[in-house]
């Protein structure tokens, strides 16, 4: 009959402890649910819930403005992605593989964004972009098309700055 008792408290103790304890380990920094888990769930429905302009923004800002490129293709180019750019061969690899090639440990390259167009998933970005200090540089045109908060596909139109153009208005 003791041993009974005691086996009904052990029962109900073990009934408020198990859910408890599932409770913290499921929630902790070190559980399936943790904070990590959580913050980048609602990341990543941020990330889908931006415009397809923020989405390039955000990319341009991390890649270029942070000097993190393979981060924020990861983070902002879709897996199954299309680059058009000619040099390479067009997957999401190749464009790491070829943003990484760039000197970033000083002001090179530099952009100045001068123009954005954005109307419905296609994002057009005019920049400057001066590669080596002290050149003109080169009047660029980039352009992305977002799909789920992802850039799915990309193509850049290149044009070098003449030093002695005729042309007063210039590229910009």
């Amino acid at each position: 009959m003791i041993m009974r008792g005691w086996l009904h408290i052990f029962s109900i103790a073990a009934g408020i402890a198990a859910p408890v304890a599932i409770t913290l380990w499921s929630t902790s920094d070190f559980g399936v649910r943790s904070r990590a888990h959580y913050a980048a769930v609602e990341q990543q429905s941020a990330e889908r819930s931006m415009s397809a302009r923020d989405v390039v923004m955000a990319f341009d800002t991390l890649a270029f403005g942070e000097r993190k490129p393979r981060e924020a293709v990861l983070r902002y180019v879709a897996a199954e992605a299309v680059d058009h750019h000619q040099d390479i061969r067009g997957d999401r690899q190749s464009m790491i593989e070829m943003l990484e090639r760039k000197d970033w440990s000083g002001t090179s390259p530099r952009r100045t964004i001068r123009h954005v167009v954005a109307e419905g998933d296609l994002v057009v970005v005019h920049h400057h972009l001066v590669r080596q200090p002290g050149t003109p540089g080169i009047a660029a045109v980039d352009m992305f098309r977002v799909k789920d908060g992802r850039i799915v596909e990309h193509w850049d139109v290149l044009q070098p700055i003449a030093a002695n153009s005729p042309n007063r208005a210039g590229p910009f």
